[in-house]
């Protein structure tokens, strides 16, 4: 476990894309002995089936994910970090009641949609947890889909978003519009670490839930405090300088969530 096997003085040596890999080492290790600690004893067949057809899949992501990013297609990396997300959200919504929504999951027949949308996902999810009373749920809603909204710009062709992607001055050396140009300048690093880093988590989270569901209780500790040192010692820590890639307009968020971004914002610029 990470607390163990290295102290905080060693991972504060790390550079912030070695934080993000090992955060990813630690996660991927937890998904491949998952199964290892399912309880014994009356499990819903369905529900359990449904829940790890899905993590497996979002495992199958994460891997690709990374071999795109190595080769700097932020593009495709997006789609499929989109998709991660999609998978996570979704098997963190069946969690929430998973006899039932199972059930309705299963018997869905339309091709082109899911039994649910996004937006009634993330509220059913942030609606199911028990948060502390600081914490808005309206605000953890908005901070949960904005997410998503990244992520879309990238995987659906928001204009703005591809344009900057494929900017032809990002390699100056290559004259041709047509072709594979992959983003490797100072200013993507971040986009790549962002990317990888949402992904890690939102998987990691999709993970933790099933634990609590069907897996025995020294494995949910065990997982329990693993997010609470990467959240501490890691997270927390990763200054990502990441450059602007989408635009919104201020109806597309409610004025409290943007009151909230720009309290925020003056929040970090004070801490520096």
């Amino acid at each position: 476990m990470l607390g163990i096997a290295r102290t905080l003085a060693t991972i504060k040596k790390m550079d912030k894309k070695e934080r993000i890999k090992q955060i990813k080492d630690d996660v991927e290790s937890q998904f491949s002995s998952i199964t290892k600690s399912i309880k014994k004893g009356e499990i819903d067949r369905l529900s359990l089936g449904t829940s790890g057809i899905y993590l497996n899949s979002i495992f199958e992501h994460l891997f690709s994910l990374e071999i795109l990013l190595d080769k700097g297609l932020i593009e495709s990396a997006g789609a499929v970090g989109t998709s991660l997300w999609e998978r996570s959200i979704t098997l963190q919504y069946l969690l929430t009641d998973p006899i039932e929504l199972t059930q309705m999951h299963t018997s869905h027949r339309k091709v082109k949609k899911t039994h649910w949308n996004i937006k009634q996902m993330v509220n059913g999810i942030i609606d199911f947890e028990q948060l502390p009373s600081h914490r808005d749920p309206e605000i953890e809603k908005d901070l949960l889909y904005i997410q998503y909204t990244y992520l879309c710009a990238i995987k659906h062709g928001n204009p703005f978003t591809l344009s900057y992607l494929n900017r032809l001055e990002k390699n100056r050396k290559e004259s041709n519009v047509i072709g594979l140009n992959p983003n490797f300048t100072e200013q993507d690093e971040d986009i790549k670490n962002w990317i990888l880093l949402v992904s890690i988590t939102t998987a990691f989270e999709g993970l933790l839930k099933f634990a609590k569901q069907f897996c025995n209780q020294d494995k949910i500790n065990e997982l329990s405090k693993l997010n609470r040192e990467l959240k501490k010692t890691i997270i927390d820590n990763i200054d990502l300088k990441v450059p602007q890639i989408i635009l919104a307009s201020a109806e597309e968020f409610r004025e409290e969530f943007w009151n909230y971004l720009e309290d925020l914002k003056n929040t970090v610029a004070n801490k520096k």
